[in-house]
């Protein structure tokens, strides 16, 4: 937000161990970030999850494609509701090794119709997501075959749980959604 709010031009670094990532920044907007095997928004919000680390700033005139096009404003808050759908899962203990089976399609239909005005609806992918999960692939096995990445999966995932849409069969207790569900 600072260096949004000052018009900044230049390179943030942020490391968390051993791990490193980079934001660009022109005229105080972020316009590319990179880490891990993560580019752009994707990487933005990896390095959103992070609560501890260093930092440090290199204002200078950045000369790079501009992958990111939306207003930095609208990174925080979107990386702020990631953040927020992460820690709620972290909390439930879902993993890349829980196992998921979606309610019945009349149940997950009556659902829908009952809600009121319309306010729940599901998107393709949140329906592919459903008729692949059959209560016996990790959610790891799901990402893979589904091509999804973290964000992606959480975005779906909190909706889902959410909407009561999924029942957990089980869970282990680990790192969520370690790096074969990335």
């Amino acid at each position: 937000q600072l260096l949004n709010e000052c018009s900044a031009n230049g390179v943030l670094q942020v490391k968390k161990g051993a791990l490193y990532g980079v934001m660009y920044f022109e005229h105080g907007q972020i316009i590319d970030a990179h880490v891990l095997t993560y580019d752009g928004e994707d990487a933005l919000y990896e390095i959103f999850l992070w609560l501890t680390g260093k930092f440090a700033f290199y204002s200078l005139a950045v000369q790079r494609p501009k992958t990111i096009k939306r207003p930095t404003e609208d990174l925080i808050l979107t990386g702020a509701r990631y953040d927020e759908r992460w820690r709620k899962l972290c909390k439930l203990g879902i993993t890349s090794n829980t196992v998921l089976r979606s309610k019945s399609e009349e149940e997950i239909s009556r659902m829908v119709a009952e809600e009121e005005e319309g306010t729940v609806h599901l998107a393709q992918a949140d329906q592919e997501f459903l008729q692949t999960i059959d209560g016996t692939k990790t959610l790891g096995e799901i990402a893979n075959q589904l091509g999804y990445n973290r964000r992606k999966l959480v975005t779906i995932l909190s909706f889902l749980l959410t909407n009561n849409f999924l029942d957990i069969i089980s869970t282990q207790q680990s790192s969520p959604f370690n790096e074969s569900a990335q």
